[in-house]
């Protein structure tokens, strides 16, 4: 009988399904026996990967970020300015979340609330993407898009404020699409930050 890969392969399919048994059962209640039963693999192969739960969500959380961040750089790196990119950054991430609900559960959703000490560890996460809207609202200032402002603050006020959208949008449903508050969305961040709405009006995406 051969034996099973313990590759690169089978970490992906580890992660992928613990992606789907997360998003419906949430972080406590997934079981490392359900996600290595439906991935077909096997205890020894998601213990080789990761010493434990708490490591492989980790895991999951920083791909997810990495390529969300990748695909908003990759989108957004032919904007003309500062604020053009982050205009851009939101209807991709908004985008993103739309059309991958799963991933907006496990990102927002289904891996907080388990105590103080578990969502900790989830902080560096949560930076990257501060650190992503803190550089452009820097970059901004430096070329005199936006008044100078305290932009650590705008950007939690900023990641907040997707966040609490998204998370309204899981929790009740409303609205039908997220499509239909983005550009809302979008609008009040950038005045939140004193930009000319009618100078970004050239195509963003």
């Amino acid at each position: 009988m051969l034996k099973e890969p313990i590759g690169e392969a089978t970490r992906e399919r580890i992660l992928d399904t613990a992606l789907e048994v997360i998003a419906k059962r949430g972080y406590s209640s997934a079981g490392v026996n359900e996600i290595v039963e439906l991935s077909g693999t096997s205890k020894g192969s998601f213990y080789f990967h990761f010493p434990s739960k708490e490591r492989m969500v980790m895991a999951l959380l920083e791909r997810m970020s990495d390529k969300l961040i990748n695909k908003v750089n990759s989108s957004t790196k032919n904007q003309p300015t500062p604020l053009h990119r982050l205009a851009a950054s939101i209807d991709i991430l908004m985008s993103v979340f739309a059309k991958k609900k799963t991933i907006a559960q496990v990102l927002l959703l289904n891996v907080v609330g388990n105590g103080k000490a578990m969502d900790k560890k989830f902080l560096p996460i949560r930076e990257r993407f501060l650190t992503l809207i803190k550089q452009e609202l820097d970059a901004a200032i430096e070329s005199k898009q936006i008044a100078p402002l305290d932009s650590s603050l705008a950007s939690q006020m900023w990641l907040g404020g997707i966040q609490e959208v998204i998370l309204h949008w899981l929790l009740t449903g409303q609205p039908n699409s997220l499509a239909e508050v983005t550009p809302a969305l979008k609008n009040a961040l950038l005045m939140s930050v004193g930009a000319d709405l009618s100078a970004l009006k050239a195509r963003t995406v």
